[in-house]
């Protein structure tokens, strides 16, 4: 009995100092947006010439173009747009809303290079992302000078990708992560699709960084390169 009662003890010991090392060793960081000051239906694009802003331990950055009203970088929004295709739409994400029926997501638009500093190394873990609708209609149907996903019959093979790379404190690689907020691609047309919900991405491929670098790609040059994001979670060392 005082065997069996000495290795149930020891049991215990061990989970605790393991409780204990995971709890001193990491810090989970979530930049969900909620915490940032919006009234409804609206956003915010750097327009005040700040250049990023910040959220738990990432800087989002941000530059803004007063001669066309635009950015590259990050915005972050609560504008509620699914179906029309006009300047709103930019900050509309197009499942309407943030992800998990909340209300602040970020915006992306890649003109320059999209980037996210840590202010400490962190291990990116999971985070949502989705469409945002002036992407997604223009591919839908072929607005301005983006062409219509699939062509006339719907056979040809386009696609529209998200790339994530990490980058380590030595500003080595660390890994990077695709995907793909469109692919019609698909010898069954049938399973051709326009990301329209907020999809969990993995991320814990790329390991210990300081910043991640975003990059969007496409079959068709005229797409618009937007995307939103949400829940971006990560583990901080100490």
């Amino acid at each position: 009995m005082n065997i069996i009662k000495s290795f149930f003890y020891t049991i215990l010991i061990v989970a605790f100092f393991i409780s204990c090392t995971d709890e001193d060793t990491f810090n989970t960081d979530v930049s969900d947006f909620e915490e940032l000051d919006l009234e409804e239906q609206t956003y915010w694009n750097g327009s005040d010439g700040s250049g990023y802003f910040t959220y738990g331990n990432k800087i989002f950055y941000n530059s803004y173009y007063p001669d066309w009203n635009s950015w590259s970088g990050f915005v972050y929004s609560n504008v509620i747009n699914y179906l029309y295709y006009n300047e709103i739409a930019k900050y509309a994400a197009f499942p309407s809303g943030g992800a998990d029926e909340s209300e602040n997501y970020v915006v992306a638009h890649q003109f320059e290079k999209i980037v996210i500093d840590f202010e400490e190394g962190e291990e990116p873990r999971l985070v949502q992302l989705t469409n945002c609708t002036y992407t997604a209609l223009a591919i839908k149907y072929g607005y301005d000078y983006s062409k219509k996903f699939g062509g006339r019959d719907g056979s040809d093979p386009d696609w529209f990708k998200l790339t994530i790379t990490g980058i380590g404190l030595s500003n080595e690689i660390t890994g990077t992560v695709d995907f793909f907020l469109a692919d019609f691609r698909f010898e069954d047309n049938n399973e051709d699709y326009i990301v329209n919900k907020w999809n969990f991405v993995d991320l814990t491929n790329l390991g210990y960084v300081k910043r991640l670098e975003f990059e969007l790609s496409s079959s068709d040059a005229g797409t618009p390169l937007y995307f939103c994001m949400d829940n971006l979670k990560g583990r901080i060392h100490y």
